[in-house]
C-alpha cells in the first residue's frame, strides 16, 4: 500500500495541456492522493470534476493572442516575454496558494516548466515532467523544433530575455546558464505518447521516461452527435482551439466534399460565427465544439492542423490524417512525424484548394499499407498504459528513498 500524497499539478490554460493531465489526476485521486491544481477559471470545473482542488491564476494568454502577434516583427521577442511572464504566473500562484500546504511532488506540464522546476527548488521536493506532445533529452528538444519552424532563436541568444530569466532564477538562488536551465531532464518524464511516435524514440530510455499514451477515458459529456444515417462516411475537419479564425479554410473543406457521400463535420472554434460560413453544401455541418470521440468513429479521414492532441484521437481511432500545419505555431513537428511515419498526407499553403483535399483523402482510403500502419499505431496506443501506468510510475518514485 502506497502512501497517500499531497501532488501538485502546475499547468499552462490550453485545452492540449490540461485535458491531456487529468485521467492521471482521476487516477491519483482514486488511489487516494490529494491534488492541487494551478489552473485558470477557464479549466476549474473540469478539474474540479477530475477531484483536485483548484489553485487560481491568471493567465498572460487571456489578453495576448497568438494569431494576432505572430507575424509582427517582433514576434520572437513578444512570444518569449509571454512564456516567461505565463511562468511567473504559475509560479507566484502556487507559491500564494500553497504556503501553508507545501506539497510532496510537484507534478508540471512541459510548458510552465520554469515554474515547476523553481517551485522544486524552493520546496526541495522531487519533480515529475508531463509532456502532452514531444518530450525532450539530450538528443532531442521539442523547444528546438518548434523555435526552428519559425525561424526563432533559443531564448538564450535574445539579450532581452535571457536577462529576464537569469533575474527569475536568481531570485531562487540559482545561478545555472540559461540553456543549461532549459536542457536539464528530470528524473521521471511522463508523456502522453506511445513511444513509436516520439522522434528519436530510440533514444529515450525507460528509467526516466514513461510514454503512456494518451488518456482516452473520463471524455467530456456526449453531445448524442450522429451521421445522417449509420453507414455515411464522415470527414472531421478542425484547426483546434486557437488558431481556427480561417473561414476561407473551412468553406473550402466543405465544397472539396460537396455532392460527395462523405457528410463533412467542421469544428470551427469559438472565435468564429458559424454564419460567416454559410451557405454550407447541404452534407456539411459546422460546430463550436464538439468532441471529437463522438465523430470519429464514422470518419474515414481527419483534416486537422496537426497537433498532438488531434493526430492521437484520431490514430486512437484508427483514422488517417490530412495535414494543414501552416495554420498553427505549435503543429509542424508533430505533422512532420505523421508524415515521416506514413500515418497521413501533408498539404502546403497551395494546396489547399477543393479538389486537392479531395484527392488527397482518396488517397488515404485508397492506401491499404498506410491503412495497416495505422491500425498498428491505434495498437500502440490502446496498449500504451494511460493513466494507471502513469500513476505506477508516479508511487514508484515517490517511494524512492532520498538524501
Amino acid at each position: 500500500m502506497h502512501q497517500r500524497r499531497h501532488i501538485l499539478f502546475a499547468n499552462v490554460q490550453g485545452h492540449g495541456h490540461v485535458y491531456p493531465s487529468l485521467g492521471l489526476v482521476s487516477e491519483l485521486v482514486r488511489r487516494g492522493h490529494r491534488i492541487s491544481y494551478v489552473t485558470t477559471p477557464l479549466f476549474a470545473d473540469v478539474v474540479t470534476a477530475a477531484g483536485a482542488t483548484v489553485v487560481p491564476y491568471k493567465s498572460e494568454f487571456d489578453t495576448f493572442h497568438v494569431p494576432d502577434v505572430i507575424t509582427k516583427a517582433d514576434a520572437e521577442t513578444q512570444l518569449h516575454l509571454v512564456y516567461v511572464r505565463e511562468n511567473e504566473a504559475i509560479l507566484r500562484a502556487a507559491e500564494d496558494g500553497l504556503a501553508d500546504d507545501i506539497p510532496d511532488l510537484v507534478v508540471y506540464d512541459v510548458f510552465p516548466f520554469i515554474a515547476g522546476r523553481l517551485l522544486a527548488t524552493r520546496w526541495r521536493r522531487p519533480a515529475v515532467r508531463l509532456s502532452a506532445g514531444f518530450t525532450a533529452n539530450e538528443h532531442y528538444s521539442f523547444f528546438e523544433e518548434l523555435w526552428k519552424s519559425h525561424g526563432q532563436r533559443h531564448p538564450a541568444d535574445v539579450p532581452e530575455i535571457n536577462d529576464v530569466i537569469v533575474d527569475l532564477l536568481a531570485r531562487y538562488g540559482l545561478r545555472t546558464p540559461v540553456r543549461q536551465f532549459w536542457n536539464e531532464i528530470e528524473d521521471l518524464n511522463i508523456t502522453f505518447l506511445p513511444k513509436s511516435f516520439q522522434p528519436f524514440s530510440e533514444t529515450f530510455d525507460d528509467d526516466r521516461f514513461a510514454f503512456v499514451g494518451p488518456t482516452l477515458t473520463d471524455r467530456p459529456v456526449r453531445t448524442g452527435w450522429q451521421p445522417p444515417t449509420p453507414d455515411t462516411p464522415v470527414i472531421l475537419v478542425s484547426l483546434g482551439n486557437q488558431f481556427n479564425e480561417h473561414p476561407e479554410f473551412f468553406r473550402t473543406c466543405a465544397e472539396a466534399f460537396a455532392g460527395t457521400r462523405w457528410q463533412t463535420v467542421l469544428a470551427i472554434g469559438t472565435f468564429l460565427d458559424p454564419t460567416v460560413l454559410e451557405p454550407l453544401p447541404p452534407n456539411a455541418e459546422a460546430h463550436p465544439w464538439i468532441p471529437f470521440h463522438e465523430v470519429l468513429p464514422h470518419a474515414e479521414a481527419c483534416v486537422t492542423h496537426g497537433t498532438t492532441g488531434a493526430v492521437l484521437e484520431s490514430l486512437a481511432a484508427g483514422v488517417p490524417l490530412v495535414l494543414v500545419p501552416h495554420f498553427a505555431t505549435e503543429a509542424a513537428p508533430s505533422a512532420r512525424r505523421v508524415v515521416e511515419l506514413g500515418l497521413g498526407y501533408e498539404l502546403t499553403p497551395e494546396q489547399v484548394e477543393p479538389a486537392t483535399i479531395r484527392a488527397t483523402v482518396q488517397r488515404l482510403h485508397d492506401d491499404p499499407a498506410l491503412g495497416e500502419r495505422v491500425d498498428r499505431m491505434r495498437h500502440e496506443i490502446l496498449t500504451a498504459g494511460g493513466p494507471p501506468a502513469a500513476a505506477d510510475r508516479i508511487e514508484r518514485y515517490l517511494d524512492q528513498p532520498r538524501g
